[in-house]
């Protein structure tokens, strides 16, 4: 017994916790509670988020991550319980190194879930992950684990991505929304952008991925799991890539292992290769069409990179080939995979307004449990940038000057589709306002009652996602509203225990 009482005694003074109301500026240990905004907060070695807890990242605050200084491993974030860091659109979260002035990727580990229950990162930088655990492994930068389940729910949406060694986000099982990022120059040596399998669920849409080491996304699966992967990938932008790769060479989108995935309105160019829906793949319940691929030098333009002969994909019936860049794109330089940072700023992959992408988009019908859209997931974030009228990640832009990629500014009001739906034991609702306004959401029951107010206050223009957990409601349908200045919008959501 007094061994015992010793060993819990040492474990007790180790594991430090740090709760809401007394979070440090250097964190290590056990973490929970809500760190100030715009403040600078350094995790030294590893921080853990414990079973049933739940650490805030407020808007506008930076996360330095140190290693440890005597064994070398990489600092990095283990989730138990849930983690939220949801910077804004004016007020952007930062992850990167402690290290001060150095700019390398590998510097740091990554963010680690292990049947975790929610994960939501969204307006926030990162940079210069990847390093190595006390093995010699590298971490993938954004690497979440759900549980048997696939009770994770996952949100990854307006983040800037930059220079990590490994895998930047890897996916394995639970419901997932990767929408709206840009992923610059991701995987060193040959690590994949979007690397998605265990059976997740959910949709990929309108990232910016370019100079992928390996490959842009990947869909794969476990036939041993309880549900096999299913993602609809559309709207993305996915260029100059999977020449770094070590062994085998990238692909721009790539389905295996029993994977299934709807691809459509895609953007895909200079990748070693483009499209690869392997033998392995589901492939009779993987569909894909209205893709585009372009290349920028007639070294890079062949039929047989669009779809690599060793797999099943051919040439669909919408799908727009041979593509010049010049006549794409606003801004593009073929060679940034090798010379990225001299070039980081210059590209610039809205459309020109004569672009074959502009218009001819596909837009799929409402998913259904019986037809090849039937993803139950689909339809976060169809209406959060242009719409599927065009191909590829961006709308028109200027062809006088190069614009940002993605100001993360809206065009014009929107109420999405919560996420996931039906959902249990929370969800996501997100909205878009253009200009400053004063914003009420409210959730009511089938009675017309109010259950509850979400948000009461001004807001400045810009994407921002609410998180509804219902507690001791009972199952049943709800509906949200949101109002807005003139606008207003109604949309109803499934909760089951």
């Amino acid at each position: 017994m007094s061994k015992f009482l010793t060993v819990l005694f040492l474990f007790v003074m180790t594991a430090v916790a740090f709760s809401s109301s007394q979070l440090p500026d250097t964190l290590f240990g056990y973490v929970s509670g809500t760190t100030l905004p715009n403040h600078t907060y350094v995790i030294k070695d590893s921080a853990t988020i414990n079973v049933g807890d739940t650490l805030i990242v407020s808007a506008g605050d930076t996360l330095k991550m140190m290693n440890d200084p005597i064994s070398g491993a990489a600092g990095w974030l283990h989730i138990l319980g849930s983690f939220i860091c949801n910077g804004t659109s004016s007020s952007r979260n930062v992850i990167t190194t402690a290290i001060a002035d150095s700019t390398a990727p590998g510097l740091w580990g990554g963010i680690v879930g292990d049947s975790c229950k929610f994960v939501s990162v969204t307006f926030t930088n990162i940079s210069w992950a990847g390093g190595s655990d006390a093995t010699g492994h590298a971490y993938r930068t954004f690497d979440i684990y759900s549980d048997y389940a696939n009770t994770t729910t996952t949100v990854f949406t307006d983040n800037h991505v930059t220079g990590v060694v490994d895998d930047c986000i890897g996916l394995h099982g639970g419901n997932a929304s990767v929408l709206r990022n840009i992923l610059k120059w991701c995987g060193a040596p040959d690590g994949d952008n979007i690397n998605v399998k265990a059976g997740t669920v959910g949709e990929i849409a309108y990232n910016i991925i370019w100079a992928p080491g390996g490959n842009g996304i990947k869909i794969n699966a476990s036939t041993s799991l309880p549900r096999l992967t299913n993602m609809c990938v559309h709207n993305n932008t996915i260029v100059a890539g999977g020449w770094r790769r070590i062994t085998e060479l990238g692909y721009g989108i790539l389905v295996d292992a029993s994977g299934r995935a709807q691809i459509y309105n895609n953007i895909i160019g200079d990748m070693y290769s483009e499209l690869e829906i392997t033998t392995a793949a589901d492939t009779v319940r993987t569909v894909y069409n209205n893709n585009l691929f372009f290349y920028s030098v007639d070294s890079l333009k062949s039929l047989s990179r669009y779809y690599p002969s060793d797999g099943v994909g051919k040439p669909a019936p919408n799908d727009i080939l041979n593509v010049p860049a010049d006549s794409l794109f606003v801004s593009y330089h073929p060679d940034f995979y090798n010379d990225w940072m001299a070039l980081d700023g210059k590209n610039d992959y809205h459309l020109l307004s004569k672009a074959a992408a502009v218009g001819t988009g596909f837009t799929p019908p409402a998913p259904t449990a019986t037809n090849h859209w039937g993803n139950p997931y689909f339809g976060n974030g169809t209406q959060t940038l242009p719409g599927d009228a065009n191909i590829g990640a961006l709308g028109v832009g200027s062809p006088t000057a190069v614009s940002k990629q993605s100001s993360g500014l809206p065009g014009s009001y929107t109420l999405s589709q919560n996420y996931p739906n039906p959902f249990n034991p929370s969800t996501i609702i997100s909205y878009t306002i253009p200009k400053s306004q004063f914003v009420t959401l409210k959730v009511y029951n089938l009675l017309g009652q109010l259950i509850t107010t979400l948000v009461n206050k001004q807001q400045n223009a810009g994407t921002y996602q609410v998180s509804f957990e219902p507690n001791k409601l009972s199952s049943g349908i709800y509906f949200y509203s949101i109002n807005s200045g003139s606008f207003s919008s109604v949309k109803k959501m499934m909760y089951i225990k």
